[in-house]
């Protein structure tokens, strides 16, 4: 794998990082005290965590979802996307993540790298123009 696909590892952990930082930022807007922040902060951060792969799993078998519905489920979930988006970056296949990443790669192709990154930088851009509407309407800005 060449330097640019680990230069972009660095820029997708970036991103990533961005959109949880402005997720804490959303739920601090949203919290009267620090400490109820930094709790709601980590529940869903583990929330995202348990969700991206043990809940999708349950979740598929359990309600008996399509290929469709898993990825649709999988890529609303930034670390689902941040995941999948790596593994194209290094140039590996997405088979490896069975049916799913099969169906993501013939149906998306060339176009899923950039879709997988709008989500990611959706989950930077929604939670704080939220936050800062928020902030705003209290008069903080």
């Amino acid at each position: 794998v060449g330097a640019g696909s680990f230069l972009m590892l660095v820029v997708f952990t970036s991103v990533l990082a961005l959109s949880m930082l402005a997720l804490g930022v959303l739920i601090s807007v949203q919290s009267r005290r620090a400490g109820v922040a930094t709790g709601i902060a980590l529940f869903v951060w583990l929330g995202l965590v348990f969700l991206s792969d043990l809940g999708l799993m349950a979740g598929t078998l359990l309600f008996k979802l399509r290929v469709q519905e898993v990825f649709a489920l999988a890529i609303i979930n930034p670390l689902q996307a941040f995941k999948m988006n790596v593994i194209i970056n290094l140039n590996a296949s997405l088979d490896v993540l069975g049916p799913v990443g099969m169906y993501a790669s013939q149906e998306y192709g060339a176009t899923l790298p950039w879709l997988l990154t709008g989500v990611i930088v959706l989950w930077c851009v929604l939670p704080l123009s939220i936050a800062t509407l928020i902030f705003r309407k209290r008069g903080g800005i």
